[in-house]
This record gives structure tokens, C-alpha cells and sequence, in this order.
């Protein structure tokens, strides 16, 4: 994908019913880690395809078909060109979060099931003053966020991780020992990477992402299905479960900790 091919692409996700992808594509477009992959014919982007290498570790995202152009393998041809593209840089563990309408595609090409992916969505708050424990992110905190993302998620996300985060984009959590203990990192498209260890630093993330809607807005993330305590926290919060997907993998094991999970950037970057 070339910077022409954004606005086409992201129109034909949007005609999909797969939401405006504009800022991810547009961001995704110039990034080193990421490889955006169109298919087209006279000219005519007919589905997109992404390839985020993290070191050993790769995700396989933004795999999206024209609803006109679909059941011709087109589907299958980005995949495998994905995979391809992942694997030539190394990687050996590939990850995905797939759609129930593109699980068996995933399935034929080796990808299986590691947990669910679950989605919860919740109203947004009225501001009841600032919390001592949230610090605006600086750049020093760096090393402390890159290490406990990387402990979470058994991958090394640094050069996304320094390129988006920011004061006005990343907040962090103070444990009692004055350290970073956890941070929220939110993409320009909306997406958000919450790491928390301690369930109660995630809540009190989420909680300021709530209070900053409003009580007439809403707000969304995603976890692990294997976070089970999260789960259970978040519903006591008064978030509702949406329906979700599938986390799937392909090839070597993935050592993570997913109760440490609270939210994803996008599926195409973890």
C-alpha cells in the first residue's frame, strides 16, 4: 500500500460496514514495522492486508475483502502474502483476532485457537476530580512501559510504543514504591494498549477513560479471554460484554501473561 491507497482502501472498509480505518491506514501506511498490503485490479483496491513484525513475533491484521469481490480467494491470497512477508522478517510465532466469518480461512492456513478475544463497551462518567495514583506520561518512563508491555505480552512492541506515545495520548499508574506500574497508550484512530498487572490499576485507567467521555459518551476495549479476573472486574464496573472474536496463533508457543491484557491498539498491531 502506497499513501494513494489509503483513502480508497478505508472507503471500501467503510462501504463494508467495517468502520473508518482512515487514521489507522493513514498512520500504518509510513510505519517501519508495519507493512500494509493492497490487492487491486484495473487499479481498484479490492482488499488490504497488514503485517506487524515485533521481533520473533508477527500479527497478521486488517485482512479485508470488497464485499463485491469476495468467495474468488482473494481473502486467502492476502493472508498467505502477510504470512510470507512476516515470516521474511524473522518472525515465528504469528497472531491474529478473527471475525466468526474468518475463522475457517484462518483454519486452512494453520492458525489455531489460543483464547477468545472478548469486547466490552460502557457508558462514560461524570469527573469526580483528579486521582493521585494517574501521572501524565513523560518521556523517562519509557523503559518502564516498554518492559512491562513486553513482559505482558511475551513480544517487543517497542518502535510502536515510542512512536505513539505522548503526554496527550499515554497516561500511566503510580504504584506505592513511586515506579510506573501500568499505562494506557491510545492510538490517533482510537484504539488503546492498557497493560496493568494489578487489576486495580487497570480499572482506574479505564475509569479516566470514562470520566474524559463524559456521561454522554461511550467507550470500548477488549481482552484476553483468558483474563478472567478482568472479566469479572469490568462487569462489576458496569461494563457490558459485546460480542467478540478469536485469538489465534501459528507457529512457536507465545510466553505471555494475558491477565496483565486490558486493551489492544488494533488487531493489525496487538
Amino acid at each position: 500500500m502506497q499513501a494513494g491507497d489509503v483513502a480508497p482502501a478505508a472507503d471500501m472498509m467503510l462501504r463494508g460496514d467495517w468502520g473508518d480505518r482512515t487514521a489507522f491506514l493513514a498512520w500504518a501506511v509510513d510505519a517501519t514495522s508495519c507493512h500494509l498490503i493492497v490487492a487491486e485490479e484495473g487499479g481498484r483496491v479490492l482488499g488490504t492486508g497488514a503485517a506487524t513484525a515485533y521481533g520473533a513475533v508477527g500479527w497478521v491484521g486488517a485482512i479485508f475483502v470488497d464485499m463485491e469481490s469476495r468467495g474468488h480467494g482473494i481473502g486467502r491470497t492476502l493472508t498467505r502474502a502477510v504470512v510470507e512477508d512476516l515470516e521474511g522478517r524473522g518472525c515465528r510465532t504469528l497472531l491474529l483476532i478473527a471475525s466468526e466469518h474468518g475463522r475457517p480461512l484462518y483454519e486452512r492456513e494453520d492458525f489455531t485457537v489460543q483464547t477468545a478475544h472478548r469486547r466490552f463497551a460502557a457508558s462514560g462518567l461524570a469527573d469526580t476530580g483528579p486521582d493521585d495514583r494517574l501521572r501524565p506520561f513523560d518521556r523517562e518512563m519509557l523503559p518502564a512501559i516498554r518492559a512491562l508491555d513486553q513482559e505482558a505480552n511475551g513480544e517487543d512492541r517497542t518502535s510502536v510504543l515510542d512512536a505513539l506515545a505522548a503526554p496527550e495520548s499515554t497516561l500511566v499508574t503510580i504504584g506505592d514504591d513511586g515506579a510506573v506500574s501500568g499505562f494506557l497508550l491510545r492510538g490517533p484512530w482510537g484504539g488503546g494498549a492498557l497493560i496493568a498487572p494489578d487489576p486495580d490499576d487497570a480499572v482506574r485507567l479505564l475509569a479516566w477513560r470514562r470520566r474524559r467521555a463524559g456521561p454522554d459518551g461511550r467507550v470500548a476495549t477488549g481482552l484476553p479471554g483468558s483474563n478472567d479476573t478482568g472479566r469479572e472486574r469490568l462487569i462489576a464496573e458496569g461494563w457490558v460484554e459485546e460480542p467478540g472474536g478469536t485469538r489465534m496463533i501459528r507457529g512457536e508457543p507465545l510466553e505471555w501473561r494475558p491477565q496483565a491484557v486490558w486493551g489492544q491498539l488494533t488487531g493489525s498491531l496487538g
